[in-house]
């Protein structure tokens, strides 16, 4: 009987193990930071569940807030790209319309994303580090978001009572607001309830004809 050879694993680059290890601190970290928040979580427990050293951690972050950090870009940039995707994919204003109204209430109703912009808007009222993170972020995704609601207010058939990168200031953190009280609240004001209560603010600004 002929014995298949297994091919032998590729060795990963410097850049390559690097980028490994900093992914997997990040995915670890960010479980970390969902179940104990920023103050509870360890940075040392966060290494060991990895499967890495302390030193490893380390090497790759300043420490548990560059990590946090690290984790919230990621989580935003990824948010970004989801914008920008119903662009690319869909060429009617009024589907891109419904889609980015959709996609914004489902952004900010994601069980995790609550929890960890809550510890981010929590720290940055702490840390001044923090906060100029915040702001950072905060400012470029209003303004990468407002020119998506600006290309799409060119057409005839949208209607935008009130600037574009407004318009965003207003959605963004008042839905926020919505989704963190609708956490706390629990059964009293429901998930579905706060989604309606999003599409229902986002209507009120901007329409189609």
């Amino acid at each position: 009987m002929l014995k298949t050879m297994s091919k032998p694993r590729k060795r990963l680059t410097r850049a390559e193990s690097r980028a490994q290890t900093r992914a997997t601190l990040m995915a670890v970290g960010r479980e970390h930071f969902l179940r104990y928040g920023l103050g509870g979580a360890v940075a040392e427990k966060i290494a060991e569940d990895a499967g890495y050293s302390r030193g490893a951690l380390y090497s790759n972050f300043d420490g548990k807030q560059d990590l946090f950090l690290a984790v919230i870009r990621e989580e935003q940039d990824c948010r970004m790209e989801a914008f920008s995707s119903i662009f690319k994919e869909e060429p009617s204003a009024k589907q891109r319309l419904r889609k980015m109204r959709n996609a914004m209430a489902d952004v900010v109703t994601d069980p995790d994303w609550i929890v960890l912009r809550a510890e981010f808007e929590a720290g940055a009222l702490r840390n001044d580090r923090i906060r100029q993170t915040f702001v950072e972020i905060h400012r470029r995704q209003v303004r990468h978001a407002g020119n998506l609601i600006r290309n799409l207010a060119r057409s005839s058939e949208i209607h935008l009572g009130i600037k574009p990168n407004e318009f965003m200031m207003i959605i963004l953190n008042l839905s926020h607001g919505l989704v963190i009280t609708q956490k706390i609240l629990g059964a009293e004001l429901s998930p579905k309830g706060t989604r309606h209560l999003i599409h229902s603010l986002f209507d009120h600004l901007i329409r189609s004809s």
